[in-house]
């Protein structure tokens, strides 16, 4: 079996380039449909809260067995993020407001007092208006579960958006195309190497080390000439 060297693999691919470049377009352009056409598209609304506390700010809740908020006791956690996120989540009043196949989430914004309301779910309408309720609902569910604390609507309320924020369409299709070239160089490598015709005369010096010292040309009836 003769070595292969790179210039070989490069003279492989280079004979193969058309379908190299056919089946990684198609590869693309079919990822890139299937994303777009048959996965289920979800949308993202935002808008921001600031919670205002003091040095006697505390938690005064805990998650119950069925993942609910009581009153009762005294959550000890310190960290202002992990505080607001574990009430946001186990408050009834969020729980009431959020549809059946979105998710709420609320989270810090770069270490600071303001708090991101982000609904995430397949109609943009329903995303955006979630994600107002929230914003209203804020103030009472602090004041029950945040003793001292105090939360403010910032900035704009917000709106449905436009575009899906996924599946990412483009991300789909690089991935396509990636696969499309892994796939089309393999299949070229092993056409060239499966094939044992001889299509130059140093094959056969690499074969057998044999000097080829002349051609024979076998005239084509069209009109042609190829080597022989």
């Amino acid at each position: 079996m003769r070595d292969i060297t790179i210039n070989d693999i490069i003279k492989m691919l280079l004979a193969h380039i058309k379908l190299i470049i056919i089946l990684s377009v198609v590869l693309a352009l079919g990822a890139y449909i299937y994303s777009d056409n048959f996965i289920q598209k979800t949308y993202s609304a935002s808008t921001m809260i600031c919670i205002m506390t003091n040095s006697t700010t505390v938690v005064d809740s805990e998650i119950d067995e069925d993942g609910r908020m009581s009153s009762n006791d005294i959550s000890k956690s310190q960290n202002l993020a992990e505080n607001i996120s574990i009430m946001f989540a186990g408050a009834s009043e969020i729980r009431a407001i959020k549809p059946a196949g979105y998710s709420v989430t609320v989270k810090q914004v770069q270490e600071s007092n303001f708090m991101q309301i982000t609904v995430s779910g397949a109609n943009s309408q329903v995303c955006a208006d979630t994600a107002n309720a929230v914003r209203n609902t804020a103030p009472e569910v602090v004041e029950k579960y945040y003793k001292g604390g105090e939360a403010i609507p910032f900035g704009d309320p917000a709106v449905a958006p436009s575009t899906h924020s996924s599946p990412n369409s483009t991300r789909y299709a690089m991935l396509g195309l990636i696969i499309g070239l892994v796939v089309s160089v393999l299949i070229s490598i092993i056409l060239e190497v499966i094939d044992t015709t001889i299509k130059a005369s140093d094959d056969l010096y690499k074969m057998y080390e044999i000097p080829v010292f002349a051609e024979i040309v076998d005239f084509d009836p069209e009109g042609g000439a190829k080597k022989k």
